[in-house]
């Protein structure tokens, strides 16, 4: 009977953590939707050695939570060059180094976490971005 009982409360508790918010151990969740309207996140470089989510300020590593189909968008700001380096086992398309402003942006289209970094700083800066 005991061994039952256990069983209903592991059931009990996993089904509660489903129904948990994006929130969690990655940070906030992001807002965007999956049908279009801009990006799911956005995450700025600069004007230090740094990666910062604009979703909820976490940096070194910066992360952002998505849904599949959400995009990230990377804005460059300051005078120091930057890259987005995709690493790890699950990954997407890096973009190249760059100077000043601009952008970069990545749709992700399949759940996984996507771990990155800058070409140029390394371990300095990272991030990582969580699609489900």
């Amino acid at each position: 009977m005991r061994f039952s009982t256990a069983i209903l409360g592991v059931i009990g508790l996993a089904s509660l953590a489903g129904c948990s918010s994006a929130s969690g151990p990655y940070g906030g969740g992001t807002g965007g939707g999956q049908g279009g309207g801009g990006p799911a996140g956005t995450v700025t470089l600069g004007p230090g050695i740094q990666f910062v989510s604009a979703h909820n300020g976490s940096q070194n590593p910066a992360v952002d939570t998505i849904p599949v189909r959400g995009s990230i968008t990377w804005t460059w700001t300051g005078s120091l060059p930057h890259s987005v380096q995709s690493t790890g086992s699950t990954s997407f398309t890096s973009s190249g180094t760059k100077t000043g402003s601009g952008t970069y942006a990545v749709t992700f289209t399949a759940p996984g976490t996507y771990h990155y970094d800058c070409a140029v700083h390394g371990s300095a800066m990272t991030g990582t971005i969580v699609v489900h």
